[in-house]
């Protein structure tokens, strides 16, 4: 993702296939954005980011929250926002285990993430 445009997720996945000297990601090859919440990033990682990813097209958008550790996982969906762009929707949260099967199969357990 381009550092001047756009934000930079705690942890982001994107499509196999890229050019490894790739330095500039689009929205388009991100299939999955983390952020990590910490005291100072709260209001951004759970509003604005989620809005901005949203409106970019990322598909799945995780939010993982400390103290204690409980993620919450989301799907891009149908609804529209007020601006007109797609909202996403919650597909599961835990603080003990989130089994999924999209963007890709995984059984995390959640009490075993240390900040």
């Amino acid at each position: 993702m381009d550092v001047d445009a756009s934000r930079r997720p705690d942890v982001l996945l994107h499509h196999a296939g890229l050019p490894s000297d790739r330095s500039l990601l689009r929205p388009a090859d991100v299939v999955l954005a983390v952020e990590i919440v910490s005291p100072g990033t709260r209001r951004v990682d759970r509003f604005a980011k989620p809005g901005e990813y949203a409106a970019a097209g990322i598909p799945y958008y995780w939010r993982i929250e400390q103290d204690p550790v409980h993620l919450h996982a989301y799907r891009l969906g149908d609804r529209i926002g007020p601006g007109g762009e797609r909202q996403y929707e919650l597909v599961d949260d835990s603080s003990e285990v989130i089994e999924l099967p999209e963007p890709f199969a995984i059984k995390l357990p959640i009490a075993e993430i240390r900040p």
